[in-house]
């Protein structure tokens, strides 16, 4: 009689549950070391790369959770680089979000570093919610929240604080 509870109980630890494999939580593709590209019309608009990227069909989501890059291209021309330690892709809209220890640098060495960062595939434009903080030959800005066309030539930071040169 013991014996049968025994196995009874071993039985139900290696049954996997139900949660595990539902389509809601399982991405339906993988891909690791891959390439992504975002075009529009045959242009090129952006190019993501990143260790690990899980598609979730359902959701409508693309989760990079991997070391996530992404060049920015403005008429075939590399315009400006992002890079981050993850990031999600709504697969609707194409906007890309990327988290934690966000940097991008743009084709004239303009920095920008914060720990959240959005491109909004519509207008081609970067934003954030959270402090950044950017870096430009002729001044040092930061603040919390900010909006940008995605090469940081034109950029607003709604709650400013910094040294600028004159």
């Amino acid at each position: 009689m013991i014996l049968f509870i025994q196995l009874i109980s071993c039985e139900e630890k290696f049954t996997p549950s139900q949660t595990y494999f539902n389509s809601d939580s399982s991405p339906v593709q993988e891909s690791w070391n891959s390439t992504v590209v975002f075009s529009d019309s045959g242009n090129v608009k952006a190019v993501l790369t990143a260790g690990h990227i899980s598609v979730y069909k359902k959701k409508m989501v693309t989760v990079i959770d991997s070391n996530a890059k992404v060049e920015f291209f403005k008429n075939g021309v590399l315009v400006s680089t992002l890079t981050g330690k993850s990031g999600i892709v709504d697969d609707k809209t194409k906007d890309i979000e990327i988290f934690d220890s966000v940097y991008v640098i743009n084709n004239e060495g303009s920095e920008l570093k914060t720990q959240k960062l959005k491109w909004t595939n519509s207008t081609q434009k970067v934003s954030s919610d959270v402090f950044v903080k950017i870096k430009t030959k002729d001044e040092s800005v930061e603040g919390i929240g900010f909006e940008s066309d995605q090469n940081l030539k034109n950029y607003r930071i709604f709650d400013v604080s910094g040294m600028f040169d004159k």
